[in-house]
């Protein structure tokens, strides 16, 4: 396996050249611009001496990159297009320099054997707006970062709601905001807990968890939990909602990118519109309010992790595709 990650002085350069004093946008152009594109490739290129070519199929997993080694197949969770759209604060770039990378970013997906998607909105993009051949992508999900599935605690009796996530304004957290005053003003015993949010919130109800370091705390906050909420705005791939499923939760969630997926549209878990709090809060008091349901929706949540959402699954879906680039011709 070769990490490509810049490093040292490399990595020193990269965040000098690609500097903004906000950190978001920082972060968003040392990741996604042309000058770190060619970092990348520079480094693959460096580290690929020090391999053979003793190799049937080169995996790349992420990142937007030239220069690597033939045959290779992508795994990737979004196009650049693709998350322009969903959320534009990850691709601040210039139009000069998003033309350029476009370009270079259409031209990895055509040399590549194979393409692995998460979801059907990244393959629904590379074939619309890259000219992809849709027989050489296939849909391999994504599976639950656990070494052994944990012990399902299923819906609490309490009516306590829980939030994961960093990106507070991406995952819809002002939405869930103002969705749980209206649930507080029916059910006032309703609870809220906030996890991994950088900043504390003050509002009746709202319990600032912060950053969870280990799975154990995260499993006892889970344990507490009636339901699971995560109204997303943009969403390549939903892993805080495989986890909290694999805990037996129901979780609530939108209609946008992989969601639905994950969510085996609406039958392992309920959907929202994003962005509008009424519907959110309505779904949100039908679990508090309905135990039943809430067993029910938790039950089929982890159906669904354990039929489909673990990491043995998505090999077994990528394999053939895998074996298949590796021994066609190379082009």
């Amino acid at each position: 396996m070769i990490d490509i990650a810049p490093r040292g002085v490399a990595k020193l350069v990269l965040a000098g050249a690609s500097f903004r004093p906000e950190r978001a946008a920082w972060r968003a152009r040392f990741h996604t611009s042309l000058l770190a594109h060619r970092a990348l490739s520079g480094t693959l290129a460096r580290r690929l001496k020090t391999c053979g070519d003793d190799f049937d199929l080169a995996l790349q997993i992420g990142g937007w990159m030239s220069r690597q080694p033939r045959p290779y197949a992508l795994y990737v969770d979004q196009s650049r297009l693709m998350a322009e759209r969903g959320w534009p604060e990850w691709m601040p770039l210039s139009s000069r320099g998003r033309g350029r990378i476009l370009e270079l970013e259409r031209q990895m997906y055509t040399e590549a054997a194979h393409i692995l998607v998460m979801g059907a909105s990244a393959r629904d993009s590379l074939i619309a707006e890259y000219g992809v051949d849709p027989a050489r992508i296939t849909i391999a999900g994504g599976g639950l970062n656990f070494d052994r599935m944990p012990v399902a605690c299923g819906p609490a009796a309490s009516p306590t709601i829980t939030f994961v996530g960093r990106d507070f304004e991406r995952k819809g957290g002002d939405c869930l905001l103002r969705a749980f005053a209206l649930v507080r003003e029916e059910l006032p015993s309703a609870a809220l807990q906030l996890v991994g949010v950088g900043r504390r919130i003050e509002q009746p109800g709202v319990v600032s968890i912060g950053k969870v370091h280990s799975r154990e705390r995260l499993a006892e906050l889970y344990r507490s939990t009636r339901a699971f909420a995560s109204p997303s705005r943009y969403e390549p791939w939903g892993l805080a909602f495989v986890e909290a499923m694999a805990h037996g939760l129901p979780c609530v969630g939108t209609t946008v990118q992989s969601i639905p997926e994950i969510l085996d549209h609406g039958q392992a878990g309920l959907l929202v519109p994003p962005d509008e709090e009424e519907p959110l809060a309505q779904a949100l008091l039908r679990l508090m309010r309905d135990d039943d349901l809430a067993r029910s929706i938790g039950e089929a949540a982890r159906r669904r992790v354990e039929g489909s959402l673990t990491w043995d699954h998505v090999a077994e879906r990528v394999a053939p595709a895998l074996a298949a680039a590796a021994a066609a011709p190379v082009a």
